[in-house]
């Protein structure tokens, strides 16, 4: 099952230094949502901190409690620098590709590598609300709520069941597998796509391979020319350079980091 790494926040040190990040599965809602994640400062910054967000196909529920403001963002194309400053005390859904649009019935596109209020999602719910709460499990509790009033069981799960496909075969399934086992011709397929998750076919794809390679790097520890081959890359050179793209480090470099 696809579920992205932040490698960021796991190889950072002067990120660890500074910042306490932590998610939390919510066991009832793992259908539509990844995870519901907690950014604080340990202490006023004085300086500002980068966080590099990898592109993993999601769009967030971001919260700030210091500025006081809920939105709604995406990044899918190169790792993207944001700047933590001061006081940090962010809080976040992050939904699984495909469920923004099947929950909210907006295209991902308008939130993909773009940050909207979430007053223009749902502003019929009360999610001022949450600024009223200091406690994580209190925070926690509220949006959990939140979300299962949301969502109905009458969802059409279709595209987010297609990410879970892909990622498991990212050497099998082409563009045109997957349009064919949806019953769709490539231009079909590209809307779609676009409506679901706010990217093409081929975007989507070189995301969920990124995905598993890290996975497969650091948590499995397998070989590097085992994983370029099973995660489709033309070689281990492509699948060096590929992972070097995102992370700025080497997968050899990322594992020495990553096991220390």
């Amino acid at each position: 099952m696809y579920y992205p790494k932040q490698v960021p926040f796991l190889l950072d040190k002067e990120f660890c230094n500074y910042i306490n990040y932590k998610e939390y599965i919510l066991e009832d809602l793992t259908e539509y949502v990844m995870c519901i994640w907690t950014m604080s400062s340990k202490y006023c910054l004085n300086k500002s901190i980068p966080n590099n967000i990898l592109p993993d196909a999601c769009i967030d529920i971001v919260i700030n409690f210091t500025d006081r403001w809920v939105a709604v963002a995406g990044f899918s194309k190169e790792t993207e620098p944001f700047m933590l400053q001061e006081k940090v005390d962010y809080m976040g859904v992050r939904l699984k590709p495909g469920a923004f649009y099947a929950i909210f019935n907006v295209s991902a596109d308008k939130a993909m590598d773009n940050m909207i209020s979430f007053a223009t999602l749902d502003n019929d719910y009360e999610m001022d609300a949450i600024f009223k709460l200091n406690k994580i499990e209190d925070r926690i509790a509220f949006l959990e709520d939140y979300l299962k009033h949301k969502i109905s069981n009458d969802l059409d799960k279709t595209f987010i069941l297609v990410v879970d496909k892909i990622y498991d075969l990212p050497k099998d399934l082409s563009v045109s597998d997957i349009a064919l086992s949806l019953g769709l011709n490539k231009k079909q397929l590209y809307r779609e796509f676009i409506v679901n998750y706010g990217v093409s076919p081929k975007v989507l794809l070189n995301i969920l391979r990124l995905h598993l390679c890290l996975t497969l790097l650091l948590d499995k520890k397998m070989a590097l020319i085992d994983i370029a081959n099973l995660c489709g890359f033309y070689d281990q050179a492509h699948f060096i350079k590929t992972i070097k793209r995102y992370t700025s480090i080497s997968p050899l470099k990322l594992i020495s980091i990553y096991d220390l």
